[in-house]
């Protein structure tokens, strides 16, 4: 309630105080929205949505590399926008879905039941490590997929000559939601509503 507060103030006050605090203001909010996912992540599911598809696909551990790589590409997309006149919109949008999605993930918690791992190659490693400490909850709607493609959808506008890269990178991530099983196919489907109805309310906003 206290970030909503404070991200509606700055937008009804039309940004007037310099233009580099505002982003330092909505990257601090942004940590924040993020963080709440920690203490979401750690209460136990109660709904596990998997379809009959679900079992038919094979997990693959060497897609916990895209998997990871989701985080640097969060990274990377504020970086690359730091300095465009796009920012703004970028952490508006993309803490609007985190809002949307931690109050689902808290009034209806859900997961994904991952199986064991008994192969001991670095992939398999990986994926048991995270496992470990990624709780099997937070499935619906996959932050996986509405970041990233929140992420793709800024830096498409900003690259526009780089669409094959940028959208095959949102593929190779989306797709290792599922190979490693830490979602299921309707939680993809959450994270492109998610995705949707953040950029549909974000743009409301205009140009911040």
């Amino acid at each position: 309630r206290v970030l909503l507060i404070l991200l509606q103030t700055c937008i009804f006050n039309n940004w007037s105080y310099n233009d580099w605090m505002n982003k330092i203001f909505l990257l601090i909010i942004f940590l924040l929205i993020k963080s709440i996912y920690i203490p979401l992540n750690k209460r136990g599911s109660k709904y596990y949505w998997k379809i009959k598809l679900d079992d038919s696909i094979p997990f693959i551990p060497i897609f916990i590399i895209p998997y990871i790589g989701y985080f640097f590409y969060v990274a990377a997309t504020i970086i690359y926008l730091w300095n465009t006149k796009y920012i703004n919109n970028f952490f508006v949008t993309y803490i609007i879905s985190y809002i949307f999605a931690s109050l689902f993930w808290f009034f209806v918690p859900n997961g994904v039941k991952r199986p064991k791992i008994y192969k001991k190659d670095i992939f398999s490693k990986l994926t048991a490590l995270t496992y470990k400490y990624d709780e099997d909850t937070n499935g619906f709607p996959s932050a996986h997929i509405f970041a990233t493609l929140i992420c793709s959808y800024f830096l498409a506008l900003v690259f526009p000559t780089h669409l094959i890269l940028i959208w095959s990178v949102t593929f190779s991530i989306s797709i290792s939601t599922v190979f490693v099983k830490q979602h299921y196919i309707l939680d993809i489907l959450g994270g492109i509503i998610t995705f949707w109805m953040s950029i549909m309310i974000g743009g409301l906003f205009g140009k911040i």
